[in-house]
């Protein structure tokens, strides 16, 4: 199996994905994958205004997935100003300057991860349905922990036990 990405967003975050209004999201650092990978969204707890009026909104399910087309760089350097980053990305962020510097940090680096072939579930899946990649470079069937009995693998270690912080590594499946 493919290794894709899990990622934790907001609701207020989620919205704009969903809207297809956030084409960019932005993060302190960034997967060792090659472009294009999937993602998938986990949507986490939290408040969201809709027509002036805060809800909190139940997340903690994953609502959707998209590719990841491209990956792009963005340094902050130590007096605040942005290299790499244009009107363009700002705009498909939502994020005004002083929100992508403030989140980056001066003199750091981080990261725009393009979103593209969104698709949102009909029905939002539990997090504990995704497994975190095998590190074993064995075919299932010659690993310990394969059972023929059911023709899955056993390794309870795989298993998501919480939500990523950020992102997290997952099977694709």
């Amino acid at each position: 199996m493919s290794k894709a990405v899990m990622l934790s967003v907001r609701p207020k975050w989620c919205e704009k994905i969903i809207s297809g209004e956030k084409t960019v999201e932005v993060r302190n650092n960034r997967p060792k994958l090659e472009t294009p990978f999937k993602c998938y969204i986990y949507e986490t707890q939290g408040w969201v205004e809709k027509d002036g009026i805060m809800a909190f909104r139940l997340g903690g399910r994953v609502i959707g997935e998209f590719s990841c087309g491209r990956i792009f760089p963005i340094n902050v350097f130590d007096n605040g100003s942005i290299q790499n980053w244009f009107f363009e990305h700002m705009e498909q962020s939502c994020l005004t300057y002083e929100e992508l510097a403030g989140y980056i940090g001066n003199g750091e680096t981080g990261y725009g991860w393009h979103i593209f072939d969104l698709r949102i579930y009909d029905q939002p899946r539990e997090f504990t349905e995704f497994r975190r990649p095998c590190p074993n470079d064995l075919y299932c069937e010659d690993c310990a922990m394969y059972s023929n009995n059911n023709g899955i693998c056993n390794n309870g270690a795989l298993t998501l036990r919480r939500p990523p912080q950020s992102w997290c590594y997952v099977q694709e499946g």
